[in-house]
């Protein structure tokens, strides 16, 4: 086997029982009758095992479509025309497919892939990845050149990646090309040495005469492949597809990165089966979809050992059937998710003698960590962890802004973002005033300058001339500005957690504005916090009830230059400090032995 292709195998991970083991454990432990939900549970399970996940995540999902035209197309072996390979790319594209709208319906965006389509496909949101344009009459002659078979695979690989580093957790793939099931029924009877009449089927429902005919054709095919069922290469190349060889490439891509993948119908079982064929390790990693009417595709589910959990006659293909459980499989993550145990509900689960209790299976050696040993293994990306950290240390209180206007969409996520914050009690004692109109910042520009230059007084000689250099034309600058409340009544008079500090709605306020700061920060979007303020006065301009306090009014906008480092450390007002001298161990001033600083 090619070393590339090795390198990929190396990377793959199999399951972790323990991660599966302890998934089962959870869900025993859930408020329902044990197993109770039947496949959903087995579905969590295995999705455990393959992510190293206890709670396995679903979302956010990706329909992946590898399209690709096929040279025995033209052969008649399909109701359609080669050609309508890349109008359906086209229209998937533009969102008029069928496996768009289910893609939709389950919060999931579709990637579709144009791997080796004869047409040019012109669309920003189809990727242009192409191989060759089509393969060869498989009947006459081999699909393509080995060579040509592995670059295939490693457009899938590298798309598998892609997806993996933006934070896409499952993947449903499909596959776009006329005269593929005529492929994957070669590849199927070439790697199982199975006859070509137990898997050769209708495809798009061509009539009995062209059945034969395409019957004749794959057996034509396999008189040259037969005696390659050791080389899966070798097949894929000789009697396959590149939309068939991407999807192998994608899965092993999946598998090395802990993500699951759905398979939809026969084309992507085939392909399914040469990856496992490649590396067995594969198959932790899949999910069946359904089980279409093609004959070949029963049984390549079933030496991949996997049960279909639909089985409604589906052929459309497109990853359709694949997009149509992806509800399905969200459902029962949210069910592991979000389902109290029974000792968080109080509920006694005790059980009479007489009902059966299954075998516990056997506790399993846990694979040590980086790290050590979690009782949670890390569910982000190494690439996710170093974003989250940098957003962190590039965090930055701005005063100056560009008047360029925030996107609704980029506002609606860092809204969002802030309103995700911790909160005591679940109160969420938080309100957001969106400020555009001139009038009003002015307004707020000017109690705010008052109040600067009343703590000026607080300073002397120099101190004090280098305090009102500080300006705050943010407000007047920024295009938006914030006013961020704090309703400490909202929760009602006895708020959990809450009885002994009463000051944590306020603590919880300012979780929120941190949120909303880092997320825009990611957004390369600027913030300055101003607090400058009396209370009243911004009561009494924006019309907030007296009740209700307003902690701060941010400014939001685009910037020319996010400075390395904070403000007030650059001009010398005042320097982080070490954070060895403010890290105690067991009381206050005890010395901390462990260590601390960063390590990035």
């Amino acid at each position: 086997m090619e070393q590339e292709v090795q390198a990929w195998v190396a990377e793959v991970r199999p399951a972790d029982p323990a991660a599966a083991l302890r998934a089962r454990q959870r869900l025993e432990s859930l408020t329902k009758p044990a197993q109770s939900l039947g496949l959903l549970e087995e579905i969590v399970v295995r999705l455990a095992g393959a992510t190293g996940l206890v709670v396995p995540a679903a979302s956010p999902a990706a329909v992946v479509v590898m399209a690709a035209d096929h040279g025995i197309a033209d052969a008649g072996v399909s109701a359609y025309a080669q050609e309508v390979t890349g109008q359906m790319a086209l229209n998937i594209g533009m969102g008029g497919a069928a496996v768009n709208a289910l893609a939709e319906h389950a919060g999931a965006e579709v990637v579709c892939v144009d791997v080796g389509v004869c047409s040019e496909v012109l669309h920003p949101r189809v990727l242009r990845r192409r191989v060759r344009p089509g393969t060869g009459d498989i009947s006459s002659g081999p699909a393509m050149r080995r060579e040509e078979a592995i670059a295939a695979c490693r457009v899938g690989v590298e798309l598998a990646g892609e997806l993996a580093g933006r934070g896409i957790r499952l993947i449903a793939a499909g596959e776009l090309g006329i005269g593929n099931t005529t492929a994957a029924a070669a590849v199927l009877a070439a790697l199982t040495g199975l006859p070509a009449a137990d898997v050769v089927g209708r495809g798009t429902g061509i009539h009995a005469q062209a059945l034969r005919h395409k019957l004749s054709l794959v057996e034509a095919a396999l008189s040259r492949s037969r005696s390659r069922a050791d080389d899966p290469l070798g097949v894929l190349a000789e009697v396959g597809g590149l939309d068939i060889a991407g999807l192998v490439g994608l899965m092993l891509g999946c598998a090395s990165r802990r993500v699951p993948v759905v398979l939809d119908g026969f084309i992507t079982g085939a392909a399914a089966l040469v990856a496992a064929t490649i590396c067995p390790a594969v198959t932790d990693h899949l999910l069946a979809s359904h089980c279409s009417p093609e004959p070949g595709h029963r049984e390549a589910l079933r030496r991949l050992g996997l049960t279909p959990l639909l089985d409604w006659q589906l052929r459309l293909g497109e990853g359709s059937g694949a997009a149509l459980v992806l509800p399905l499989v969200q459902g029962a993550c949210r069910v592991m998710a979000q389902t109290a145990t029974f000792a968080d509900a109080g509920v006694n689960p005790a059980r009479t003698p007489a009902a059966e209790t299954p075998e516990a299976p056997r506790e399993p050696v846990e694979r040590p960590l980086p790290g050590g040993r979690r009782p949670v293994p890390k569910d982000f990306t190494e690439a996710e962890t170093a974003a989250v950290y940098r957003a962190i240390a590039k965090r930055r209180d701005i005063r100056a802004f560009l008047p360029d206007p925030l996107p609704n969409d980029v506002l609606g996520r860092l809204l969002e973002a802030a309103h995700q914050g911790p909160s005591v009690g679940f109160m969420q004692p938080w309100s957001f005033i969106l400020i555009r109109a001139a009038k009003t910042k002015q307004a707020l520009h000017r109690v705010v300058d008052r109040e600067r230059r009343a703590a000026a007084l607080h300073f002397t000689g120099e101190r004090q001339n280098h305090y009102l250099h500080l300006k705050l034309e943010g407000l007047l600058q920024a295009p938006l500005t914030v006013c961020v409340t704090c309703d400490p009544t909202r929760g009602g008079r006895h708020v959990i957690g809450r009885n002994s500090i009463a000051e944590t709605d306020l603590l919880s306020t300012a979780c929120a504005i941190e949120n909303l700061w880092l997320a825009a920060r990611a957004e390369g979007v600027a913030m300055g916090w101003v607090t400058i303020f009396q209370q009243a006065d911004i009561q009494e301009i924006l019309g907030i009830p007296p009740h209700v306090q307003p902690l701060g009014l941010l400014c939001l906008g685009y910037t020319a230059h996010f400075p390395e480092r904070p403000l007030l450390q650059r001009t010398g007002w005042r320097q982080r400090l070490p954070i060895e001298e403010l890290v105690f161990g067991e009381r206050w001033g005890g010395i901390f032995r462990g260590g601390v600083g960063a390590s990035r």
